[in-house]
């Protein structure tokens, strides 16, 4: 196994489906409530910020920049956490960071409370903290879950995914022998219930309307699922695999 994989939690579809919601839920409110960035589909936020370079609007440059930038910096949170973790017990739990992302979007709905924030292209400080603290948040996530399994999985984002699905229903449908037609089968099934998850939360937020308190859904969500993780990664295959995976 390599060392970066030795930093790659696995765990079960119904978990990776609940995170990717979550990340829907959280990216669909702050781009639709607070300003034009996402805290979780950085792809997004890259072309959003090549765009606003192009015509010379700062405020979209800064806004996309905290944001990929804090996005970054919670994995490299989550990464260090996986490392001390595997030198001390040879284990990967995501439930501690679970928990440290539930505590971090809780903030988001005080923040805008407290400073009475309004939507606008034009960020205020509060739309700033929203985006470091959100993007950091999703940042944490995206390195506290990385398989279904065997099969490599994202939460918060779907471009490498897609990729993915319009690989193996290639190499499926010309009978390459790379992998058998049933993991094939698999992995494209497990990918798209993953994007549906994150789909289903993002239609879900811009449904439910533009209430700040509408963020604590997904914080108990997190609190809910950091809780049972806790408790069941020997028996979820939530501790770190040996075996270097298939896919």
């Amino acid at each position: 196994m390599t060392q970066e994989l030795r930093h790659h939690p696995s765990g079960p579809l119904v978990l990776a489906v609940t995170l990717a919601a979550v990340a829907g839920f959280v990216d669909a409110y702050v781009y639709l409530h607070v300003t034009h960035v996402f805290v979780a589909n950085m792809s997004g936020n890259l072309v959003h910020l090549g765009m606003s370079a192009g015509l010379a609007q700062l405020a979209g440059v800064v806004s996309s920049a905290v944001a990929l930038l804090s996005f970054v910096c919670g994995i490299i949170a989550a990464t260090i956490y996986h490392d001390r973790q595997l030198r001390r017990d040879q284990s990967v739990r995501p439930d501690v960071l679970l928990a440290a992302e539930a505590t971090l979007l809780l903030v988001l709905p005080a923040v805008l409370i407290g400073f009475d924030a309004e939507f606008s292209l034009h960020p205020s400080s509060a739309s700033y903290l929203v985006l470091l603290l959100g993007s950091f948040a999703m940042g944490i996530q995206t390195a506290a879950l990385r398989r279904v399994g065997e099969i490599a999985v994202a939460t918060t984002y779907g471009t490498g995914s897609l990729v993915r699905i319009g690989e193996k229903l290639v190499l499926g449908a010309r009978g390459a022998s790379r992998a058998s037609d049933q993991q094939r089968r698999v992995t494209v099934w497990v990918l798209l219930i993953v994007l549906l998850g994150y789909v289903t939360g993002a239609a879900t937020s811009a449904a439910l309307g533009a209430s700040p308190l509408l963020l604590l859904i997904p914080s108990a969500v997190l609190i809910a699922t950091a809780s049972v993780t806790a408790f069941t990664p020997r028996r979820r295959g939530l501790r770190l695999r040996t075996q270097e995976p298939s896919d």
